[in-house]
């Protein structure tokens, strides 16, 4: 419910505002706490002791989580083109709730449809360059189809 427009108040926006005052850091200046404070922590220069920036872009190591298959397919399924990811049963730690896991990752960062069955994961689309890329980002070794 809206009130009428008599009891509206209306601000007036046309002129601009006035400045402050006073500046309310002015007072940090002066205060003695503020001087006493003691040195912060020194940073590492490159060279003293390190290897400079070389450490600071290389990507961390992954580690092999597996071997993967990719293999492109489109039987039964009206001309439409799916990419399988197989060979689960063979990595060690595979359940049905890390199959799904990792087929909603995929699903999410190649932002496709899919699903999981029988230690598949079934990706819809003739992606399978983006596929191999994000599973070897993942740390899986990928054979099988790779464009």
């Amino acid at each position: 419910m809206s009130r009428p427009k008599e009891t509206r108040k209306k601000i007036d926006v046309s002129r601009s505002a006035a400045p402050l005052q006073s500046n309310p850091f002015a007072m940090l200046g002066d205060l003695d706490a503020l001087k006493n404070l003691a040195p912060g922590p020194e940073l590492e220069k490159p060279g003293a002791g390190s290897t400079g920036l070389a450490d600071v872009h290389q990507p961390p190591q992954r580690k092999k989580r597996g071997r993967l298959v990719l293999r492109r397919e489109t039987k039964d399924r009206g001309g439409k083109v799916v990419v399988v990811v197989s060979g689960f049963a063979e990595l060690p730690g595979a359940s049905a709730v890390m199959i799904a896991d990792l087929a909603r990752e995929l699903k999410g960062k190649l932002g496709c449809g899919g699903s999981f069955d029988r230690q598949e994961i079934v990706l819809q689309g003739d992606r399978c360059a983006a596929v191999c890329a994000l599973l070897e980002e993942l740390g899986f070794t990928v054979a099988g189809v790779r464009e």
